[in-house]
């Protein structure tokens, strides 16, 4: 047999199929990379923000929590100074104690209510991320679909139906096709064409039948 018509050596086949493998499992790799660089790029800025809340919150409650257990002591220290004060007739420092006081008890209202608007930003920045992961999905999705239908469209057109066509166009070339008389004489049989793809009782059909099985032309 010539050289030129050898059978490609098995290394070489093995090259080729690793090599399709390969780009298909790069191609997806590369996918989600983008999808996750998309993702923290977008919310970088969220998560900071979400972070300082978190330690601000924190610290209201510690400061809160320190504030109610010196207010009554803090009541009576004002109270007595505000009369020291009243007594030796400085009226005015007398009033402006109490009315430091007075603060210093709305100090725990304030801060639950920095600590709830707290709560209600969190809360919209979780609504915001999820409305930026919808985003970045939608695209993404675009972008895998685009690229398992031309992994779909190199298999099933390009490798399967030019693959059948030309078995049958070189059995028809070279007089195998047979005859109603002598069927048997025909090159290529049932099994050479389903023979192209993965058998019954291999993962690779089970998936195929997973993802295609039930959908029908409308």
């Amino acid at each position: 047999m010539p050289e030129h018509l050898e059978t490609i050596p098995e290394a070489e086949l093995e090259t080729i199929r690793e090599k399709i493998i390969s780009t298909a499992g790069g191609a997806f790799s590369l996918l989600l990379q983008r999808r996750e660089s998309a993702w923290i790029v977008a919310i970088e800025g969220l998560e900071s923000e979400k972070e300082s809340l978190a330690k601000e919150s924190a610290a209201i409650s510690e400061a809160a929590g320190n504030l109610s257990e010196l207010l009554p002591a803090m009541a009576r220290t004002a109270q007595a100074e505000h009369d020291r004060l009243l007594i030796a007739g400085d009226r005015e420092g007398a009033a402006a104690k109490l009315a430091e006081q007075k603060e210093a008890e709305a100090g725990p209202e304030r801060m639950r209510a920095r600590q709830a608007a707290i709560v209600q930003r969190l809360d919209a920045i979780e609504t915001q991320e999820k409305g930026i992961a919808k985003t970045i999905f939608e695209k993404w999705y675009s972008e895998l679909q685009t690229v398992i239908r031309a992994a779909e469209t190199a298999l099933f057109i390009s490798l399967l139906n030019a693959g059948r066509d030309s078995m049958l166009a070189f059995e028809a070339q070279h007089g195998l096709t047979g005859s109603l008389d002598r069927p048997g004489d025909s090159l290529i049989r049932d099994n050479h064409i389903s023979g192209l793809t993965a058998g019954e009782n291999t993962v690779l059909w089970a998936a195929g039948q997973r993802w295609y099985q039930g959908r029908v032309r409308r």
